[in-house]
């Protein structure tokens, strides 16, 4: 089976498959295949670099700037010096460990320790993996950066250089969190030492000299702001930075929490938009075409004649980051929406949504850990080795 080509990917096609390909096959001609095999392997972990860049700059400029800083002022207690390293070894350990923590591997030797999920007829049907030639087990997807089949697969994480899945979505979902406290943190002991500074100084009643003009200016906030800048510019880069990373990773570990409360992944939440909106559409077609005195199909007739696969066709597989897919999903088959008309009556149900407690627990402590999973999953291994042994000893036997 061979993937076709999107017509429209919205610029994404080009710049993740056509420019790289083209690149590396300039590359290859100059440095050769293991040259460009080197600098793939760090292309490949190029955002784990800036992340260190990142996280690693900021740090030093803390341990170096912001504690001299700490210990001379009368606003917050040297005891937060420790409290930074301890915040520091958790930020890195979180990272570390949710980049090493496997997501899960489906294999034809483990695909019954995955198996947990019924398919929903909407997202997820019974099919061939044509990749691995395996069947896909629901809410499974092959990940092409990492080259595995993914069970409960959510996205792939630049950040991280790995897939998320059943396994380790706990452990991104920590990362998340460590991060999101440690740039609050950050951001208020910063602020605390920055605002000490201009309350004992008194910078705001303060009478600043513009060495431009010569001339003496009163301050505000602006030129205070100006000041605390050129006095103080690492702390204040650093500041700024967390206060945005704030925001964004906020708003970043708010999505992840409320996929979560409802049983989706990044990678279902997608596609389920997919769903709704093929289904507003094909509900307005049906419904214009009622009031015009044409009548189509009932949901009932549609199910029949097309054997369920109405809303499977309205979503296809495509890449998924953290921001959501690399291109958008679209229809697999515009004929269904433009050649057909019927009534796809109520929109379907995430089968998946078992509560809030439930679909929590189920990430916290991953089905494929709990004792059916592993009792099938050994099952399915004695079962294998009977057969294998009954084929070793039926060809050990010779005709007489």
């Amino acid at each position: 089976m061979h993937h076709r080509r999107p017509r429209k990917l919205d610029n994404s096609w080009l710049f993740m498959k056509d420019l790289p390909s083209l690149l590396f096959q300039q590359l290859e001609r100059i440095i050769g295949k293991k040259g460009v095999a080197t600098v793939e392997k760090w292309t490949d972990r190029s955002l784990q670099l800036v992340y260190l860049v990142v996280v690693l700059g900021s740090w030093s400029i803390i341990f170096t700037y912001g504690y001299e800083a700490i210990q001379k002022s009368n606003y917050i207690s040297n005891n937060h010096q420790y409290a930074g390293y301890a915040v520091f070894a958790a930020c890195m350990s979180s990272w570390h460990y949710a980049c090493h923590t496997s997501p899960g591997s489906v294999t034809s030797r483990t695909i019954a320790l995955y198996d947990h999920y019924p398919y929903d007829s909407i997202l997820y049907y019974n099919k061939q993996c044509p990749t691995l030639n395996i069947r896909k087990v629901a809410r499974s997807k092959y990940d092409r950066f990492s080259k595995q089949h993914v069970p409960r697969f959510d996205h792939f994480c630049g950040w991280l250089n790995q897939a998320v899945g059943e396994l380790n979505y706990r452990w991104f979902l920590l990362f998340l969190m460590v991060h999101v406290g440690m740039c609050y943190y950050g951001t208020w002991a910063m602020g605390t030492v920055l605002y000490g500074e201009v309350v004992d100084k008194n910078l705001l009643n303060a009478t600043f000299f513009n060495a431009v003009t010569g001339t003496e200016v009163n301050a505000d906030y602006i030129i205070v702001f100006h000041y605390m800048m050129m006095r103080y510019f690492e702390i204040c880069g650093v500041l700024l930075l967390m206060t945005v990373m704030s925001v964004m990773l906020s708003i970043f570990l708010g999505f992840h929490l409320y996929i979560t409360a409802r049983n989706m992944t990044t990678n279902e939440y997608f596609k389920w938009k997919a769903v709704r909106r093929w289904h507003k559409k094909m509900k307005q077609k049906y419904e214009e075409t009622e009031k015009e005195g044409r009548f189509g199909r009932t949901n009932t007739e549609e199910s029949s004649s097309r054997d369920g696969s109405s809303f499977s066709e309205q979503v296809s597989d495509v890449d998924v980051g953290c921001t959501g897919p690399a291109s958008a999903v679209k229809p697999s088959k515009q004929k269904a929406v433009d050649d057909d008309c019927f009534d796809p009556g109520p929109m379907p149900k995430n089968i998946y949504d078992k509560g809030i407690i439930a679909n929590f627990s189920e990430v916290l402590n991953p089905l494929s850990y709990r004792t059916e999973a592993i009792r099938r999953y050994k099952s399915s291994l004695r079962d294998a080795k009977e057969t294998s042994n009954g084929v070793s000893s039926g060809a050990g036997k010779r005709p007489h």
